[in-house]
């Protein structure tokens, strides 16, 4: 809890001292005042409350993470740090959609990370390759770095810890040239291109789960012509499974999945926090032949979605809960996803914004032809449809299609 207080000050700091921002301009009277008010729903833009503040959340996380705190008992102390920042380093209204997201998004987000430093740590290397890890894994994992200096682990050498690397490990990126599509046939649709890294850590379908997100799969996408750098994010980890059929050729189980997503295009905007709950099927029709199915029922805490009448100054966008239902298949050869299919739905009712509720239909069918070695060939064509039904205004129908076309490198 000092580790993160400590965290708080800094970044406070940061945005008073060096930054200047107005909003940090604290003391007694904005303190007494928040406390008096209470949380609201913030207008801040949809990267920052989507993306931005699970960062934040996550340095949380790793201050407990790294001193020994299991998982599921880090939300605590995410809260804690979440709730101390909005009452006490801010002199706007504290906000319960950055508790949500700080706190909630902040786990995912800090445990994908933390993982991904131990990736690049070796406890047995000396000399430069050490010092280049240490720094790697501090930039991906700040807190943990830091900690790490304190601890004097940084120079110990001692037999790199075996959970540190994942059984399947799978790191692909594609890019290529995109056509965004807002309401109007693809011809006539905005031109970009795009960078995506993504990853599959551990495996969902095979193999024992020791703790949570011992396996996750990750993307993030940036794009050239959108009004955010990074236009798409999704992070999706197991945190529980039950073992339903094993046999040679099939494995079915039941999954306790939690999500964190974020779409942010000039077409829409969607993503937030939810839990998965359903079935995980893996199909071997040869050694390296094998279809994996995913059906899950998904449980949104707070979800994001673009609206035309959100009835705040300077956001677009509604927030309230959902639930849905997700599909995805994908057929592969070895580690790669050589057709991949995902289609969900969702029904969100709007807590804060325009008084009504959301409809979402999303679809996404890709295409990744192993071309040489580690190279290949795709396409993807992206759908999505949004049915709002609101109180006092008109129903709104939204569509938006996106055609991707790609190098892939597939490590």
């Amino acid at each position: 809890m000092g580790e993160i207080t400590a965290i708080n000050l800094f970044v406070w700091t940061w945005d008073r001292v060096l930054a200047n921002a107005e909003w940090a301009r604290v003391g007694p009277d904005s303190w007494k005042e928040n406390l008096r008010t209470g949380f609201v729903w913030d207008a801040d833009g949809f990267l920052t409350n989507q993306f931005a503040h699970p960062y934040h959340g996550s340095l949380y996380f790793t201050a407990a993470r790294d001193n020994g705190v299991p998982y599921l008992a880090t939300l605590p102390f995410t809260l804690f740090g979440s709730a101390q920042w909005e009452l006490f380093a801010e002199n706007e209204p504290p906000s319960v959609n950055d508790l949500l997201n700080t706190s909630v998004g902040g786990m995912a987000m800090g445990e994908a990370l933390y993982r991904l430093s131990s990736l690049v740590l070796d406890t047995e290397a000396r000399g430069g390759e050490r010092f280049v890890r240490e720094l790697t894994a501090a930039a991906m994992s700040p807190v943990r770095g830091f900690n790490r200096v304190v601890r004097g682990d940084v120079t110990r050498q001692e037999p790199t810890p075996t959970e540190w690397r994942p059984r399947d490990l799978s790191i692909w990126g594609t890019v290529g040239y995109l056509k965004l599509g807002d309401g109007q046939p693809l011809p006539w649709g905005e031109d970009q291109f795009f960078l995506q890294l993504a990853m599959r850590y551990g495996d969902m379908y095979q193999g024992p789960l020791h703790r949570p997100f011992d396996a996750f799969d990750a993307r993030v996408q940036f794009t050239t012509a959108e009004s955010s750098l990074i236009s798409h994010s999704k992070l999706q980890g197991l945190i529980a499974k039950s073992s339903l059929l094993s046999t040679e050729k099939d494995e079915l189980r039941l999954g306790f999945l939690q999500q964190i997503s974020h779409v942010d295009t000039q077409a829409y905007e969607l993503g937030g926090q939810s839990l998965e709950f359903g079935l995980l099927h893996e199909r071997h029709f040869s050694e390296r032949s094998k279809l994996r199915t995913a059906l899950l029922l998904d449980g949104s805490l707070i979800t994001g979605i673009s609206s035309e009448h959100s009835g705040k100054a300077n956001r677009d966008y509604d927030y309230g809960p959902g639930l849905g239902l997700n599909l995805q298949l994908a057929y592969m050869r070895g580690a790669w996803e050589v057709l991949t299919l995902e289609a969900s739905t969702s029904h969100i009712m709007v807590l804060d914004g325009s008084k009504g509720s959301h409809q979402v239909f999303t679809g996404q069918l890709q295409a990744d032809i192993p071309v040489f070695e580690h190279l290949g060939l795709g396409t993807e064509l992206n759908w999505f449809h949004r049915h709002s039904r609101f109180d006092t205004y008109p129903d709104v129908l939204k569509e938006a299609y996106q055609l991707r076309i790609f190098l892939s490198v597939h490590y």
